[in-house]
């Protein structure tokens, strides 16, 4: 049974991560485990970081190194494979439409968020606009 996964700022790491383990242009270099719902092989190094890391915000990391401790951090482990392939797992990321749906979610609660700070920003915006006006006219009535 997939569970929903945390939302907030590890919520990026989790949507950009399924938009590329998703793109079927990129399963030369990672894709899903085609014996495992919940896993992704990491079938080009070289090309993940100079294609994807390196061209990707630094969500999934700049690097290497960076990519494999924010996989850990995020509750992913390896798989143990043969030399030169690279596994992981994650009992709660996993392919398919739920999984889909769950992304579309978390993203669309994002949006909503951004949403509501625009409009809290929006709303401070306006109270320090007539607090300037009424400090401004007060400076006028003391002329």
């Amino acid at each position: 049974m997939v569970r929903q996964l945390p939302t907030g700022s590890s919520s990026s790491f989790y949507l950009q991560l399924y938009q590329v383990v998703d793109d079927r242009s990129s399963d030369p270099i990672i894709s899903w485990s085609k014996s495992n719902n919940n896993s992704f092989i990491v079938w080009d190094l070289k090309k993940l970081r100079s294609d994807i890391l390196m061209k990707s915000s630094s969500v999934l990391g700049r690097n290497l190194t960076e990519f494999m401790a924010k996989l850990r951090s995020h509750g992913f482990r390896s798989v143990d494979k043969g030399p030169g392939e690279l596994e992981f797992a994650h009992d709660d990321f996993a392919r398919g439409p739920l999984m889909k749906k769950m992304m579309a979610k978390a993203l669309s609660e994002r949006i909503e968020r951004f949403d509501a700070q625009i409009k809290a920003m929006k709303c401070r915006l306006k109270a320090k606009k007539a607090s300037l006006k009424v400090e401004n006219l007060f400076q006028n009535l003391r002329i």
